[in-house]
């Protein structure tokens, strides 16, 4: 596969992700954001203003690391373009980001405190058993960015009255964790109704 190719093979995948965040109803009018790394290290984007579900390949944007416009759209790049490219900078394996308003990773992330209780094996097995939460930073903000990049975490953040940003070795692993994570702060808020005291996983 050319170079060329396998742009438009990550451009499609980039899309069909957003449609599929669109469908489950985790953003709202021109929230979220999602991205790939290139081969040649360039970084394709989701542009700003934009539903999820309208986006198709020829208006993502093409991005060095620094962020200088290789291919234009014609939208602007994502107004969290700075966080995507801080996240794959300072995590070369990276090569996938997802940026969701989720409901219960919203709501959970609203409550400032770091997601600890391994209630599943998913838990640990696709978010790397700990979640952090970052206190509120201002939206599209290189603070937002530099804290979002170098958290303590394998697989994810919350952003306090914000939402939940992924990564992964690849745009899909990353949408999987997006959905992993959703079901995790649901799972989460259903068990605070029920038990006052939440079972935990016991891993030997």
């Amino acid at each position: 596969m050319t170079l060329a190719q396998e742009k438009q093979r990550l451009r499609e995948e980039i899309c069909h992700a957003a449609h599929q965040v669109a469908q489950a109803g985790w953003v709202a009018a021109n929230d979220g954001n999602l991205s790939a790394r290139c081969p040649d290290g360039h970084v394709l984007i989701t542009p700003s203003g934009l539903y999820k579900g309208d986006v198709t390949p020829e208006l993502l944007l093409e991005l060095t690391l620094e962020g200088d416009v290789v291919s234009p759209g014609p939208l602007p790049p994502s107004t969290e373009t700075p966080m995507h490219l801080a996240v794959y900078r300072a995590r070369p394996e990276v090569g996938g980001v997802v940026h969701t308003h989720s409901p219960y990773a919203v709501c959970m992330a609203s409550r400032k405190e770091d997601l600890t209780q391994r209630i599943t094996m998913d838990m640990v097995l696709l978010l790397g058993g700990f979640v952090p939460c970052l206190p509120y930073l201002p939206l599209g903000t290189e603070t937002l960015a530099q804290g979002a990049a170098n958290v303590q975490s394998e697989a994810a953040v919350l952003l306090a009255h914000h939402g939940a940003v992924t990564w992964g070795r690849d745009l899909r692993e990353a949408w999987y964790r997006t959905q992993a994570l959703e079901a995790y702060c649901h799972q989460l808020w259903l068990q605070r109704q029920l038990f006052e005291e939440i079972p935990v996983l016991e891993l030997e």
